[in-house]
């Protein structure tokens, strides 16, 4: 299906594409996946009128996914046909289950279907500088920053005071505003500032991202949801002549010129499903994978760019072998949902009601107000767990927890909460006519790592995810204690005095176990054998195509090309070098701003 002009085709060949390699239709860039990078990048790459660009998605249009337009309507977009719906292999530190990983399946990818968060992570001397350190030169906060800012279109609200808009871009695609934070919330981070976390007017600055505040949010004036997709791939946009959008076509391969000593990747090959023709179309400049960090080792890899022993086993001839393809996954993780009732007219549980649902949704069609125009996560805690001054329960000789921050004033946790009690999982039932509220602890540097393989040489085959959670203990011991912090922000004021706490549920089978938890139950192993059974990985997977500068340990250099290939670079979460301390959409963002002026410098020259 074409994309273009803002109308659809749904005849792959409408494009022009051929069997004779002399009759290959030809595009400047081809770029593999309309998601959180790739729009960006299809929209700045086609400023310049004689640059011919071709998008490719696998997904739908993200115009018709009314759910992905109400913020507070993601986790609807679950399970469907704009949800890549992987799954993990069966993890042995959480008990053998399997865990969903939603990927944005439409344009804007899963910038379309997340919880909203603009967030810079950690800044100077963490996160990005610590990349500097490991030679990644051109990618630190000093770099980064002036992307981040062209980026965002940020618009404060009447009451938003806090943020000094002279440090937020104004001028970008990106709509930015900080969501209402309904009472329960404020108390929320009131009971954290009284606890000994700091107050965060911003986590958007120089400054850094400790301290508890409000989350700035993509979400638009008109309370509606401002992906990629709508930021970047506008009507003014869509019209373009040298921008051709094509959805609900997968790319099957990377096609390559091997006459050379070095590789060339010259095209790509398309198929709309398994059993459907396949077609070519040429790159005459470059072929860029911003596939996501799933999707994009396995198409190297698929395509014969991966490690030797994988492809030789599959029988899949190796056109770069590259051992670091598929590696050093690393995804955040929280400790599961801690539960706690809460006084009636606090929570958005109201929304269960048919009637509650549908009266606040004709509200937010209507105007763009009420609760389903605001981000469902409003705002978060960052914080160390080596802070003496917070309560992580009582001090145990048996679990250390290891130093895995990027820097002395890096977060290495954080707490986040939603005004409404979630579901576990499928088989919890919430009890009827309860209110209450949701608090977790995302472990922001995990010690273990996992890896993407190849569960057969075709793409149309999902890959395995071995995500690996828990195989360090030093990650499970920092899940325990912060089971103990979320337990002491609930009994503090002034979120003490809007709950209906209890202390005496013993049974850990309890869907109030160990929020409500008896004392006496909360032993070291009890919270072990319930970490396991509940914790969850937060959906942020990066490093599988990992930027460096030996190709023995990433796949991409500085310059995003693929090590030992020509005319192929990636660009989205699998190039990160290392995890960030916090949500990574803005990082994606942000680098794919950078990349189209890198590129458009190079062509320049």
């Amino acid at each position: 299906m074409v994309f273009r002009r803002s109308k659809l085709v749904c005849d792959p060949s409408r494009i022009g594409v051929h069997d004779s390699q002399s009759e290959w239709p030809s595009y400047d860039y081809v770029i593999v996946g309309g998601g959180t990078a790739g729009c960006v990048l299809a929209s700045r790459l086609t400023e310049q009128p004689g640059v011919n660009v071709l998008l490719v998605e696998a997904g739908e249009s993200n115009q018709d996914a009314l759910n992905s337009r109400m913020p507070l309507a993601f986790i609807k977009l679950f399970h469907t046909q704009y949800d890549w719906d992987y799954e993990t292999t069966p993890q042995v530190g959480l008990n053998n289950r399997r865990v969903h990983w939603p990927k944005g399946r439409l344009l804007g990818g899963s910038s379309s279907i997340n919880c909203c968060v603009h967030h810079h992570c950690a800044p100077e001397g963490t996160d990005f500088d610590n990349w500097v350190r490991l030679g990644i030169i051109g990618w630190g906060y000093q770099d980064l920053s002036p992307y981040f800012l062209k980026a965002e279109n940020y618009t404060p609200a009447s009451d938003d005071t806090d943020v000094d808009t002279s440090l937020r871009g104004t001028s970008g695609p990106w709509q930015t505003r900080r969501c209402k934070a309904l009472p329960i919330c404020q108390a929320i981070m009131h009971s954290c500032e009284a606890l000994g976390i700091p107050s965060s007017k911003d986590f958007n600055t120089n400054k850094g991202t400790m301290g508890v505040g409000k989350f700035t949010s993509f979400v638009d004036r008109r309370g509606e949801r401002s992906s990629t997709a709508t930021a970047y791939l506008t009507s003014d946009v869509l019209s373009r002549t040298n921008l051709t959008v094509l959805i609900r076509t997968s790319v099957e391969r990377i096609i390559f010129d091997k006459q050379e000593e070095t590789p060339r990747a010259i095209g790509v090959q398309l198929s709309t499903s398994r059993d459907a023709s396949s077609y070519v179309v040429r790159a005459s400049k470059e072929v860029i994978l911003c596939a996501g960090s799933v999707a994009t080792p396995q198409l190297l890899s698929v395509s014969g760019i991966g490690p030797e022993e994988e492809l030789a086993r599959l029988g899949i001839r190796s056109v770069r072998s590259l051992d670091a393809v598929g590696k050093n996954l690393s995804d955040h993780m929280c400790t599961g949902a801690l539960h706690f009732r809460c006084k009636p007219g606090f929570s958005l549980d109201y929304l269960s009601n048919p009637l509650s649902a549908a009266i606040a949704a004709a509200k937010w069609m209507a105007a763009g107000v009420g609760p389903f125009a605001d981000a469902p996560m409003p705002g978060a805690a960052f914080f160390r767990s080596d802070d003496p001054n917070l309560p992580f329960g009582p001090p145990s000789a048996g679990c250390p927890v290891e130093d895995l921050t990027t820097g002395p004033g890096a977060p290495d946790c954080e707490l986040v909460w939603f005004p409404a009690m979630i579901r576990p999982n499928e088989q919890v039932e919430l009890p009827r006519g309860t209110q209450g509220i949701t608090l977790s602890v995302v472990a922001l540097q995990m010690k273990s790592v996992g890896s993407i393989a190849l569960e057969s040489a075709s793409i149309w085959d999902k890959p395995v995810i071995h995500a690996n959670y828990l195989q360090h203990e030093s990650d499970v011991n920092l899940l325990l204690r912060m089971i103990h912090l979320q337990r002491a922000v609930a009994r503090t004021p002034p979120l003490r005095d809007l709950l209906e706490l209890s202390d005496d549920v013993t049974d850990k089978g309890d869907m109030f176990w160990p929020g409500d938890a008896h004392s006496s139950t909360l032993t070291d192993d009890a919270l072990r054998d319930w970490i396991r059974a509940n914790a969850l990985g937060v959906w942020h997977p990066v490093s599988t195509a990992r930027m460096g500068v030996s190709e023995a340990d990433s796949v991409v250099g500085v310059d995003l090309r693929v090590h030992g290939v020509m005319g192929l670079r990636v660009c989205d979460a699998s190039v990160f070098p290392t995890q960030v301390s916090g949500h990574p959409s803005a990082t994606v963002v942000a680098m794919a701003e950078k990349l189209a002026d890198m590129i458009k410098g190079e062509q320049q020259l």
